[in-house]
């Protein structure tokens, strides 16, 4: 189910790979391209989203809904999915607005099948 999720949310112009792993970092799905170490990416994603979580809540921001990390060759955007963590990764230059909306909408997804 949350493969499926993943493989439509690729689909998305733009997208390199998706994945969703648990807030301990282990990974429960993931659509990556080949080479990324994805046991990694889990563990610090998951260390990355909790980080930016505390934050946020120590500057009065509420509740974090999403946090990206923008490099020279692509973003990395995190939505917290109920149990777990949707982690996609971007070219650099794309839609973020579709991206966002994309995402939004895959998040509920991943949260109704976590």
């Amino acid at each position: 189910m949350i493969d499926r999720i993943l493989s439509d949310l690729n689909k998305t112009e733009g997208i390199k790979g998706s994945m969703v792993v648990g807030k301990d970092g282990l990974v429960i799905a993931s659509q990556m391209p080949s080479g990324i170490d994805t046991e990694l990416i889990g563990a610090m994603s998951s260390a990355a989203y909790g980080s930016a979580e505390r934050t946020a809540s120590e500057i009065n921001q509420g509740t974090l809904e999403q946090m990206m990390i923008e490099g020279e060759h692509g973003k990395t955007l995190m939505t917290d999915a109920g149990e777990g963590i949707l982690v996609v990764l971007t070219d650099s230059k794309v839609n973020l607005g579709l991206i966002r909306i994309n995402i939004k909408r895959s998040t509920e997804k991943v949260k109704s099948a976590l």
